[in-house]
């Protein structure tokens, strides 16, 4: 199946197939499905295991293959028929984004979605990201270790430098990305709902004192607790829309409205610092929008300047560029058919 570099459309009555080629997608380039947490679930019934490849081209025309292979509990990813080092190097490759009848949670759902949504961001568009926030997350590992272990004030501090060290890079850069972000979130948000929206970050300790003396203020927490209780690990993202914050007083509606223009501001970043915004998947945007609502989300993804799949149940909802790529699907087979 050879995609279009721009608008492509998949059609076909629900169970066909559709959402699966997204997710093929989706798992190339994050390395997990964005409908469930297990990969072994991915696997066609009574299999035990299964790959997934495509093959993807740059600007300048480079061409790379991405394979992803598991068995015996694992994700293999695979680059140009080699082992990579990690799931970072295919991330790297093939940066995924998606808008889907559940994107709703990125904004009501809990505060790991939002750090995944952010620390996903930042990873490809801030150099030495990746490096600090897993020196961070190790030498958390280590502390929260020493502290069930009931380890003496001794032994915790001999984390503590490299720890605040470590935070220090990762809040700095998860603060620029934010403050670069809500510029492109901004225009989307009043297209898309007609109302002014902001994006706040909350740092994982109040953010009214330095990391250093948040670890000392909540020491004794902490060793009751036996974890650390302070850090980028329960930060946060808050957003806002005229004003209120909307986790709990907009519409299911609204909250997808929003949520998708996350996604479309953290995609026009990647083309202001990448130069590639990458592939956006976006599965079914008729579901729980209506006409008005859906139209100014289709006058949005016109004006993107990214490779795009969209699905649904048929063409009358969804305006059809002209000369783009439509397939229809059914029982998993993909035909095209413009």
């Amino acid at each position: 199946m050879a995609l279009g570099p721009e608008k492509n459309y998949l059609f076909g009555p629900n169970g066909a197939g559709k959402t699966s080629l997204l997710e093929t997608i989706h798992l190339l380039g994050r390395g997990r499905s964005f409908r469930t947490r297990h990969a072994k679930q991915l696997a066609r019934h009574g299999a035990q295991a299964f790959s997934v490849s495509g093959t993807i081209a740059d600007l300048e025309g480079t061409k790379n293959r991405l394979s992803l292979q598991f068995s015996d509990g694992s994700l293999v990813p695979r680059l140009d028929g080699s082992r990579a080092k990690s799931m970072a190097d295919l991330a790297q490759k093939l940066p995924v984004h998606i808008i889907e009848p559940n994107t709703h949670s990125l904004v009501e759902g809990p505060p790991s979605k939002r750090r995944s949504f952010l620390d996903w961001g930042v990873f490809h568009v801030e150099q030495g990201y990746l490096e600090a926030w897993r020196k961070y997350r190790r030498i958390l590992g280590q502390r929260n270790s020493a502290l069930k272990k009931g380890e003496g004030r001794h032994m915790l501090d001999i984390w503590t430098a490299t720890l605040v060290e470590s935070a220090e890079v990762v809040e700095k850069l998860r603060i620029r990305y934010v403050a670069q972000i809500e510029s492109l979130l901004q225009p989307i948000g009043h297209q898309l709902l007609n109302e002014v929206v902001n994006l706040e970050y909350l740092s994982g300790w109040g953010g009214s004192s330095s990391f250093e003396g948040a670890l000392e203020a909540s020491w004794n927490k902490d060793c009751v607790m036996r974890t650390t209780s302070v850090g980028p690990h329960r930060a946060d993202l808050v957003l806002r829309m005229s004003g209120r914050r909307v986790r709990e007083e907009v519409s299911r509606g609204q909250q997808k409205l929003l949520a998708a223009a996350l996604v479309l501001a953290q995609t026009e970043l990647f083309v202001a610092t990448c130069g590639n915004a990458g592939i956006l998947l976006v599965d079914d945007p008729a579901a729980e929008l209506d006409e008005g609502s859906l139209g100014r989300l289709l006058r949005v993804l016109d004006a993107l300047p990214a490779q795009q799949i969209l699905t649904g149940l048929s063409e009358a909802k969804l305006s059809l560029d002209q000369g783009a790529p439509v397939f229809h699907v059914e029982q998993g087979k993909i035909d095209r058919v413009v």
